[in-house]
């Protein structure tokens, strides 16, 4: 509640020095949040998850504050996105708050210290088996090669994570997006299939074209070692937000993606789609404007075996990863289900 507060009334301050300050508070393990439920426990990837709820990729990018984020209640993590050499990311300011919808609008530009502090940090931390931890792998700005970046990474990191996120849908590096394209996405899967040993997941973006999702779609059917797709990155459309008066209008223009509640449409637009596709036969991570337990109800429904979170942090505070798993708890027991599991692609709506 109190960070809540905090939140709602600090508009004035920077939003990047407000996710310090929550970067800080995780190091001392302020939030104890861990409760299990034993109806949201499932069994994915030869794993145990005690929740579907994940951390998503771009809160703990150089792998500081594991113990401390596991604490606020998740049922794994997904650290970074980390690249091969330190980077400081677009210029600032680069993250703006858009209250009336709570989201965010940010161009950070894979900013973190780089594979060797992310390493060092992640050495540190004594992994329990309960302790799932994802990798978001990405290349960068400067690279004259991305499929060398994502080779050398995916080496560097598969040691310490129980599944590799390879990020190509990041709307705030230049180039990233092209490839998700047809010929470049094949030859990085073909590059990156000769190094799989850990469950590998592709990050997607939301713009993406339907020709584009479908090849990627048929790709991955016919690749034993991609277990599936993150479902989705933030979007630089601008149409969701344009339905109200914003207080501060200027930023709506201000270039980067936009996250939080106003992608949940076009996100579970897309899962709904890959989902027709795949039939279940790839495992589906949804992420894109979980606030409530009913929108981690919807997302598992159209298809997600497993969901994430970030911008509601910056909204409501540590409370809300358990204020979701509670009610995504009941909301499972109100429709006659036994486990989370019967709940994945049934398209049971609330």
């Amino acid at each position: 509640m109190l960070f809540r507060t905090f939140s709602k009334y600090a508009d004035f301050l920077p939003p990047e020095m407000l996710h310090s300050f929550f970067i800080f508070a995780l190091k001392f393990e302020l939030f104890n949040k861990k409760k299990i439920f034993e109806n949201l426990q499932i069994n994915l990837l030869g794993k145990k998850f005690d929740n579907p709820l994940g951390l998503a990729a771009g809160f703990d990018k150089n792998a500081e504050v594991i113990d401390g984020a596991f604490g606020l209640g998740f049922g794994f993590l997904e650290l970074g996105t980390v690249t091969p050499m330190p980077q400081e990311g677009n210029p600032k300011p680069r993250v703006f708050k858009i209250p009336e919808y709570e989201a965010v609008i940010q161009r950070l530009g894979f900013n973190n210290r780089g594979i060797e502090n992310f390493l060092d940090n992640i050495k540190k931390f004594k992994k329990k088996s309960t302790d799932l931890i994802g990798i978001n792998i990405g290349k960068n700005k400067s690279s004259k090669d991305p499929f060398k970046d994502y080779q050398f990474m995916y080496e560097q990191v598969q040691t310490f994570a129980d599944y590799v996120a390879i990020n190509i849908s990041s709307p705030n590096t230049p180039g990233l997006r092209d490839l998700q394209k047809k010929d470049k996405f094949k030859l990085l899967i073909k590059k990156i299939t000769k190094l799989k040993k850990k469950p590998t997941f592709i990050k997607i973006s939301p713009d993406i074209s339907a020709y584009d999702l479908k090849n990627i779609c048929d790709v991955i059917l016919n690749e034993d070692s991609i277990e599936g797709l993150i479902l989705t990155n933030t979007t630089i459309s601008r149409e969701p937000i344009q339905s109200m008066p914003l207080r501060n209008s200027w930023k709506v223009v201000e270039q980067g993606g936009l996250s939080g509640p106003p992608l949940k449409k076009k996100s579970n637009e897309i899962i709904k789609s890959v989902y027709n596709k795949i039939k279940g036969k790839k495992i589906l991570i949804g992420v894109g404007g979980i606030s409530s337990g009913r929108d981690a109800f919807e997302k598992i429904s159209l298809g997600c075996s497993l969901i994430q979170l970030y911008t509601s942090l910056i909204y409501k505070g540590p409370n809300v990863v358990s204020d979701i798993l509670s009610d995504l708890s009941d909301l499972i027991k109100k429709k006659g289900l036994k486990n989370v599991k019967e709940l994945i692609g049934s398209n049971i709506e609330l």
